[in-house]
């Protein structure tokens, strides 16, 4: 471990033998947490990082003068692509269940530094993971949860839009790669967003089996959760979220009215990066966590 500038730059290591980096943030000595967690673990979307400047920046901000410590991490599929001890990871690469060993190893970490009321916050592809690995595993140490813009990986849903044999085209690309022997033969893909990823990575996501499709998992999760959606999410024909979002707010603020411990905010004008919105998606945050 390293201190630089007041951060600590930490690394796990998980059960099934990844290494993982982060960073660890304190309050200033003596404030004591006004919230009801004393550090929160942020998670990133697809090919992120624990270093990235976008609205977790503010975020640590605001955790950090309420007394609350945070921890920024990497997943293994941290950027598109690294070489690993385990073989090639990276957001090209990653397989979204692996997510529970990275979800286990940081919160393993956070205890060990001796907190004790831990909040998770996954941000994008991190909140899919964030509400899967909740719902099919959970841990009693995570005492609250945010996902901010879960996108639905919905089969079904993606074959019903308008540009459903585009997807279906892609899919079948896919299938046939694992078919011939080259599951990592890697390829670009614009639906349901813009990525490069492997055919298995990619049958893996958006199969017919929809392993990780969150409005299925929602109902399974017992930790308390704040969903967050921006008001621009999946309005626009053009904007490459339009197929994991369209329709999703009103699916999960119908979810939130019947699971007491489910809370669905809207974040009016917001896009996938809250760019602008920081301040409203704050206020929401600290209204669920303090109520």
């Amino acid at each position: 471990m390293a201190r630089i500038k007041g951060v600590e730059l930490v690394r796990v290591t998980t059960a099934d033998g990844v290494r993982l980096e982060g960073a660890l943030r304190l309050p200033e000595a003596g404030v004591a947490s006004r919230l009801p967690i004393d550090a929160i673990v942020m998670h990133h979307g697809y090919a992120g990082n624990f270093y990235g400047v976008y609205f977790f920046e503010q975020m640590a901000e605001e955790f950090l003068a309420h007394g609350c410590a945070v921890l920024r991490v990497n997943s293994r599929g941290h950027d598109l692509a690294f070489n690993s001890p385990t073989g090639r990871l990276g957001g090209a690469f990653e397989n979204v269940d692996d997510c529970r060993h990275d979800w286990t190893a940081w919160t393993d970490l956070a205890e060990q530094s001796c907190f004790r009321r831990i909040g998770l916050w996954g941000q994008s592809l991190g909140a899919v993971k964030t509400i899967y690995f909740l719902a099919v595993q959970g841990d009693p140490r995570i005492v609250r949860a945010i996902a901010s813009s879960p996108p639905r990986f919905s089969h079904a849903d993606f074959m019903a839009r308008d540009e459903g044999g585009v997807f279906s085209r892609y899919h079948e690309r896919a299938r046939r790669l694992v078919a011939d022997g080259q599951p990592d033969a890697v390829f670009a893909a614009d639906i349901p967003t813009n990525l490069l990823v492997t055919a298995s990575v990619y049958l893996d996501k958006y199969g017919p089996e929809e392993r990780y499709d969150i409005l299925k998992h929602l109902p399974n999760v017992r930790t308390p959760l704040l969903v967050t959606i921006g008001g621009e999410e999946g309005i626009y024909p053009d904007r490459p979220d339009r197929f994991g979002f369209a329709g999703l707010a009103e699916q999960v603020a119908a979810l939130a009215s019947d699971q007491p411990n489910l809370h669905f905010e809207l974040i009016p004008g917001a896009n996938h990066s809250y760019t602008d919105r920081t301040d409203q998606l704050w206020a929401a945050v600290e209204r669920w966590l303090v109520a």
